[in-house]
């Protein structure tokens, strides 16, 4: 096969990634290939976890790994039927000797499929760590030579074993969670099965939507953030009398709040509001412990969370932010969020003995037990919560698209030009100098913002970044004290891009 018929686009920064059509079989075969050769290589695994979500596309890939890894004689353990992407996590932390790979493109649309892939011990693949090995040996079409013996598939579910974990570890016990009702969407992701019998134990009343696994995603893109896909959500809820609503992306890493009058509270927010239930799981191993927040976190949010632990700004992606809890995970930094609802925690693996050690991966199942339990026993701290996000103003993150990689590099700067002419202090790194792989441009905000900075003045932010899961896929957020401010960005970013897209070289993305 010619080198230029393969996708190597689909090598992304924190996984793998592309269109069905564009993985045909000979190629998926050949991927599979590359995948054996490099878990025998280089971690020199001799089993590797298997899980899908429950898109279309990768049943079938997931059946031509088990055939292709077992021929090589790499044992295969897996669950045949759709889980979420925590749950598999959680099934290769059963499993710590093992390499791992979801099948999944996470929050993409159905036409999508992609690999998230995990080596010992819980170690993301990512661009610099792994991927580009992959991706060079696949180019070569590498493969392993052939085994003395053939490999095992071993069958091993893990719902109930992930369920009384999570449940344990969130201090959630039965009928504990009497008093609350809730609608839950899935949008006919992988996550339904766990999130609603743990609520149900718990003795919630809970409405599932979208619950039955369907890769065709009849309610629309499996994105909580896709307004079209969503909306139906935030009207039930705004209609109906729950307490609030949880929102769900394909594979279930994604966990959106969602207020009992319809709308979004930013997970910032929501992080503020648990983190001091997450610090006291450590306290005994750590006084002052430390967590890692999204570039495009709130300022006001970032100050509250700043009262119960040590904040740092944090790119975003979910291999790095991972890998970085993972490194730290002895100073003291237990966990992470995003603003795209992504939250992340250094899991440990007994969790009766912390000195057994610990898994930084995400388990969103643990925080909806969790963001449950905290608005049972202080709903008051979400209205809190919700009125300090009231008094900010914010366009939420919008993607576009361009068809050349040079048009958005070109776009990018000149939208970092336009605010810097206007006096606007760029942050490129964090304060320990990694790398934000994003803008962030701040008016009236100091770079480092502490439980006591003073965020009563005029302040706004601006954030650009290009998506890593996605080709040529630019990003802006902003957020400000007023929404003449904000608008006033939004607007300056789109005059610049509308003469990317008025000249053909960019749309928006809706």
């Amino acid at each position: 096969m010619k080198t230029q018929e393969l996708d190597l686009g689909m090598f992304k920064a924190f996984d793998i990634r592309t269109r069905d059509e564009l993985l045909p079989d000979q190629n998926a075969s050949r991927l599979m290939e590359a995948l054996a050769f490099y878990f025998l290589a280089k971690p020199r695994c001799s089993s590797v976890v298997l899980g899908r979500d429950a898109r279309l596309g990768v049943p079938h890939l997931m059946q031509m790994a088990a055939d292709i890894f077992t021929s090589y004689g790499i044992d295969v353990i897996l669950n045949p039927l759709q889980i979420s992407t925590c749950q598999f996590y959680y099934s290769c932390m059963q499993n710590p000797g093992s390499a791992g790979i979801m099948f999944t493109a996470s929050h993409n649309p159905g036409s999508y499929v992609g690999l998230k892939i995990v080596i010992p011990p819980m170690i993301p693949l990512s661009l610099g760590n792994g991927i580009e090995d992959i991706r060079q040996l696949y180019k070569e079409g590498r493969k392993p030579s052939h085994a003395a013996s053939h490999g095992r598939i071993i069958i091993a579910r893990y719902l109930d074993s992930f369920i009384d974990y999570s449940l344990s570890l969130a201090g959630v016990k039965k009928d504990s969670l009497k008093s609350l009702s809730l609608c839950l969407d899935f949008l006919s992701g992988a996550a339904g099965t766990e999130i609603t019998e743990a609520l149900q134990f718990a003795g919630a009343s809970v409405l599932p939507r979208n619950l039955i696994p369907d890769g065709r995603f009849p309610s629309g893109d499996p994105n909580p953030i896709v307004i079209s896909s969503i909306k139906p959500a935030w009207d039930a809820i705004k209609n109906g009398s729950f307490d609030f609503g949880l929102a769900f992306d394909g594979d279930g890493d994604r966990m959106d709040f969602i207020t009992g009058r319809g709308e979004q509270l930013a997970p910032s927010f929501n992080f503020s509001i648990i983190l001091p239930r997450l610090t006291k799981l450590f306290r005994p191993l750590f006084p002052r412990c430390s967590v890692y927040s999204d570039v495009k976190v709130n300022p006001l949010a970032l100050s509250l969370q700043a009262a119960a632990a040590d904040v740092q700004i944090i790119r975003n992606g979910h291999s790095f932010i991972k890998e970085a809890l993972r490194e730290r995970q002895k100073e003291g930094c237990i966990a992470a969020c995003e603003e795209s609802a992504h939250y992340y925690m250094n899991f440990p693996y007994d969790i009766n003995d912390f000195s057994k050690g610990f898994a930084a991966a995400e388990n969103t199942l643990f925080f909806s037990l969790l963001t449950s339990r905290s608005f049972s026993e202080n709903p008051e701290a979400y209205s809190l919560a919700k009125s300090q996000q009231d008094h900010t103003f914010r366009a939420r993150e919008w993607p576009v698209h361009f068809n050349e990689k040079a048009d958005m590099e070109h776009a990018l700067a000149d939208v970092k030009a336009e605010f810097s002419s206007r006096g606007l202090a760029i942050f490129e790194k964090t304060a320990d100098g990694r790398s934000l792989d994003s803008v962030l441009m701040r008016s009236g905000i100091p770079e480092i913002i502490t439980e006591d900075t003073d965020l009563s003045g005029s302040w706004y932010q601006v954030v650009q970044r290009i998506s890593r899961s996605e080709d040529n896929i630019a990003r802006w957020e902003v957020t400000g004290s007023s929404q003449d401010m904000v608008d006033e960005a939004r607007i300056a970013i789109c005059k610049v891009i509308d003469s990317y897209a008025d000249s053909g070289k960019a749309q928006y993305v809706s």
